[in-house]
């Protein structure tokens, strides 16, 4: 009886740890789902612009369509290294380098590559852990994945406007 007991016990925590690990697999796709979902947007309505409209603004007091650009990819780089627990030198990130459409689409196209990988490295694992960020102070891994996909979001969504007020519809409302 004793020996059935332990049996079934450490089946149940074969059980158990199968259903973690699944859990963990099921939260690592979301993650990198999510990632996706923002960067694809971002790279599509980057494409929908046409490259002579990269400098239109829609007021004096904020940036043009190729600058918001380029510090998105900016932020998602340090937010991503960040959740790495390293400190990025903003001068080794700066992107006026890059002048052309397919220069920056290019560069947004290599950062959501990479959030790939990190998302891949840091989700389900050790997510939770607290690192330094230079935006916000001391953090967890999770918060600062969880920012840099609701930067993107909150970028696209301005992005969204910058083509509207340019006659374009964007790539997300054809139907």
């Amino acid at each position: 009886m004793k020996r059935i007991s332990m049996t079934l016990s450490l089946l149940f925590i074969c059980a158990l740890s199968s259903f973690a690990q699944n859990q963990k697999s099921e939260a690592v796709k979301d993650w990198i789902d999510q990632w996706k979902i923002a960067t694809d947007q971002l790279i599509a309505i980057a494409d929908a612009m046409p490259a002579e409209k990269y400098d239109y603004k829609p007021t004096k007091e904020v940036e043009n369509f190729g600058d918001q650009l380029k510090h998105t990819a900016v932020a998602m780089r340090i937010l991503l290294a960040n959740a790495e627990g390293k400190k990025v030198e903003l001068k080794d990130v700066m992107l006026d380098k890059l002048k052309t459409k397919e220069e920056i689409i290019a560069e947004l196209r290599k950062v959501a590559a990479e959030g790939v990988a990190v998302v891949n490295r840091i989700a389900g694992k050790n997510d939770g852990e607290v690192v330094e960020s230079q935006f916000f102070g001391k953090t967890t891994r999770r918060f600062l994945l969880i920012q840099a996909i609701a930067h993107n979001n909150n970028h696209y969504g301005q992005l969204v406007y910058y083509l509207r007020l340019n006659g374009i519809t964007p790539p997300a409302s054809r139907g």
